[in-house]
């Protein structure tokens, strides 16, 4: 009976650190599109959200790579990381995100790789307000734990 209740419990330890539970979700929010692209939203902007800045840029020979100007070390001279990355279905990808343009909330948005989903939209330049609930309220009512999150958030921070 020890046995089982052991092995029951490292399973149960395994499954709580497995990748998946620590997977960053953010959002979590479904992605609308209308099939295209949308290069003219994606190309003449910075991308801009939370602690990721990519510039993305298409080659002469119809590719695409991230230029991603966030730095670990604080340095502001520090050259770009360069990224390679390809179009899956309506959104451009690399190794670790993927960008598109959502068409419901009309943003581009930064999707999770593997669930392309919404981590997080990306504001519009010199934006420095927190999420709001006029903004709030244009995404959808599967996530109400997340819409709830921040709106007690815009309360305590108002």
């Amino acid at each position: 009976m020890k046995k089982i209740i052991m092995a029951l419990l490292l399973l149960i330890g395994a499954i709580g650190f497995s990748e998946e539970e620590f997977g960053y979700k953010g959002y979590d929010l479904p992605f609308t599109s209308d099939g295209k692209l949308h290069e003219e939203a994606l190309l003449k902007r910075a991308i801009n959200a939370d602690d990721v800045s990519i510039e993305i840029k298409k080659l002469k020979d119809g590719k695409y790579q991230f230029w991603d100007y966030a730095s670990d070390s604080g340095d502001e001279n520090e050259s770009p990381q360069i990224t390679n990355a390809t179009v899956e279905k309506n959104v451009l990808c690399d190794e670790y995100i993927c960008v598109g343009y959502d068409t419901k909330l009309n943003t581009p948005v930064i999707l999770n790789r593997k669930t392309k989903r919404i981590i997080v939209t990306v504001r519009p330049e010199g934006y420095d307000k927190i999420d709001d609930p006029e903004h709030l309220a244009k995404f959808p009512e599967d996530n109400p734990e997340m819409y709830k999150l921040y709106r007690d958030y815009y309360k305590l921070y108002k």
